[in-house]
């Protein structure tokens, strides 16, 4: 189920594409992601770039991110209007030189282009030589869009193709339902390839207008990585003149509905998923922390949720993520395999995890034992400081135990002596629905991301 990795990629670009608040990508002070990243702005009044050498194989990968809402700006939502319009400018040939795939095929690489609700990510991969030349040509391409006819039929025949597919793919048809479910409105709501039938439905004309808004260099970031120079931005073009004075597309405001049922379809054998809301990027040691409880539900090798599934039912599979949005963000779990009612059991507790919330605010003020790798210089939390997340993962496995997220806003300093928050990661032993004991299992604050180190905070000893 390639999509739960397909999301990992670019953090930097979507953390910050997610992030931006409106006027942030060409205004207002520039993110610190740490002394090996080069942050600054593009050309001509543009939006953010982010390079970062990496030494290793000698490649570079290029990504365009932009927020760009899956069904289109209007009141009537398009589902696959923002895919259809970036493949139409990759496919169109410009005034001068090829269109901007076979540019990157010539050069030795691939072109690839993933849509997300509330975003789009165009990335290439190609020999690191390379690389001035391609983030030229993509910039070229997109901060200019160029529509012709065949780039439009080439476009659409490909992402019907591509939207049918998808219709055939486990993972897709579970994670597009429970978003339907748990978002009333907003890009959330519709999938972001719809079926074949919708993508033919789009015209040419409607496909330009949302390229024409989209594609701007003020709504872009482009991030840099691989065998680069951190000098390698310097090669890409400005925006279009009468769009110098543009703001960033603001993030949609996803209207979030009831919890969502449990979703079970037929293919080769049954699937099924659960999702639930939690902390956005907004906060962003929130959702770093969720991330977290995901690699300590789900890991493959060492998550308690996926050892207990190899145990009793060795031929299933249950995959789980985080799925970071502007607000919220998701909890996505997918399962599949022979024993479907079973699985689904392991999430059905048959406890009211709002009942939790006491034991949660008690993990926050810090009653529960501190992990002994905290840094010396944090302070104590206070219970006027702290407030607990209002959420909590319903997983019991053999040990009984329920994952919860508890913040604490102000209990923390870094070194200069500036309050930080930090967010705890708990488990609570559960019995006849109260919690019994309960353990902190790690923690981390804002620094882990505005520092740009590894989203997943170290475990703390317990």
């Amino acid at each position: 189920m390639s999509s739960l990795t397909r999301l990992r990629a670019g953090l930097l670009g979507a953390v910050l594409v997610i992030d931006a608040s409106p006027g942030s990508a060409a205004t207002g002070d520039l993110p610190e992601l740490g002394p090996n990243v080069t942050v600054g702005r593009l050309p001509a009044g543009g939006g953010t770039f982010i390079v970062r050498p990496v030494a290793g194989a000698p490649l570079a990968a290029i990504e365009l991110w932009y927020r760009a809402p899956s069904p289109g700006f209007g009141p009537k939502p398009a589902p696959a209007l923002a895919r259809l319009a970036a493949q139409v400018v990759a496919a169109s040939k410009p005034i001068v030189g090829d269109p901007l795939g076979k540019a990157v095929s010539d050069a030795g690489g691939r072109l690839g282009i993933t849509g997300y609700s509330d975003s789009i990510a165009i990335s290439a991969i190609v020999p690191a030589t390379a690389a001035r030349k391609i983030v030229k040509t993509l910039t070229t391409a997109y901060f200019a869009p160029v529509f012709t006819d065949d780039g439009y039929r080439a476009a659409q025949r490909d992402v019907s193709q591509e939207s049918q597919i998808s219709a055939f793919d486990p993972e897709t048809v579970v994670r597009d339902t429970i978003f339907a479910q748990l978002f009333a409105s907003g890009p959330q709501h519709f999938p972001s390839l719809g079926d074949p039938k919708d993508v033919l439905q789009i015209s040419s004309a409607d496909a330009k207008a949302f390229a024409t808004r989209a594609f701007r260099s003020q709504n872009a970031i482009l991030v840099v990585s691989g065998a680069v120079e951190p000098g390698v931005a310097d090669a890409a073009v400005g925006g279009r003149p009468e769009d110098s004075d543009a703001a960033p597309e603001p993030p949609a405001s996803p209207e979030i509905a009831a919890d969502a049922e449990s979703v079970t379809k037929n293919f080769a054998e049954q699937v099924g998923g659960y999702g639930w809301i939690g902390p956005g990027i907004s906060s962003a040691s929130e959702a770093t922390a969720m991330d977290f409880i995901a690699d300590y539900l789900f890991r493959s090798d060492e998550g308690i949720v996926s050892r207990e599934v190899d145990d009793k039912y060795p031929e299933a599979l249950m995959l789980g993520q985080f799925i970071t949005l502007h607000d919220p963000g998701v909890m996505f779990v997918v399962y599949s395999g022979s024993n479907t009612a079973a699985l689904r059991a392991l999430t059905q507790c048959g406890t009211d995890v709002t009942k939790l919330r006491v034991a949660a605010m008690q993990l926050a003020t810090g009653i529960a034992p501190p992990p002994r790798r905290m840094p010396e210089h944090r302070a104590p939390p206070t219970p006027q400081a702290a407030r607990a997340v209002a959420f909590a993962m319903p997983f019991f496995t053999r040990a009984k135990e329920v994952v919860v997220l508890a913040v604490d806003e102000e209990g923390s300093r870094d070194d200069a002596g500036r309050l930080v928050a930090v967010a705890r990661v708990g488990v609570l032993a559960v019995a006849d629905g109260e919690a019994s004991d309960d353990r902190v299992i790690g923690s981390v604050d804002d620094r882990h991301v505005a520092r740009g180190k590894p989203a997943h905070p170290q475990p703390a000893a317990v």
